[in-house]
């Protein structure tokens, strides 16, 4: 079983640009497609409702890490959708967002770690609707970006 889901993207959009549509909450949220409650402030946690048709679920975003225009982190649980489990025993993955400059553009790299920590009995389908879901919200950002 892998531990980690590595994406990239290479955005047609400054940095400054990508860099908002990462860590203003509203932002995030039109691409993420995810009610947030508050904003991202490190140290603090900010949650949400996601609204994708058929993934509806509630959200926490633990913020870790926020270095302007470079670097972004939180914990969550991944895929929290049964409503009967205690996920509040299980340890949160940590997701990380590089941001550089490219060529025509910025380069967005997405790193979730820490699958070996989540519950045995949900593992595997935790990183398989990560890994799908990761590649959907770099598209899902690029398009927000590109529409902005």
């Amino acid at each position: 079983m892998e531990n980690t889901i590595e994406k990239q993207i290479t955005i047609k959009a400054p940095i400054s640009k990508v860099w908002g549509a990462l860590t203003d909450a509203k932002q995030f949220g039109q691409w993420f497609k995810v009610d947030l409650h508050s904003d991202f402030v490190v140290g603090k946690t900010t949650k949400g409702k996601n609204k994708t048709k058929g993934f509806e679920m509630e959200m926490v975003f633990h913020i870790k890490d926020i270095k302007p225009q470079n670097y972004f982190s939180y914990a969550w649980i991944p895929f929290p959708m049964d409503q009967k489990f205690d996920y509040s025993k299980e340890e949160p993955t940590l997701v990380e967002f590089f941001l550089e400059e490219a060529k025509g553009g910025t380069l967005l790299k997405v790193k979730e770690s820490g699958f070996n920590k989540i519950t045995a009995s949900r593992r595997a389908e935790a990183f398989k609707m990560h890994t799908g879901g990761w590649e959907a919200q770099l598209q899902n950002i690029e398009k927000f970006l590109a529409e902005k």
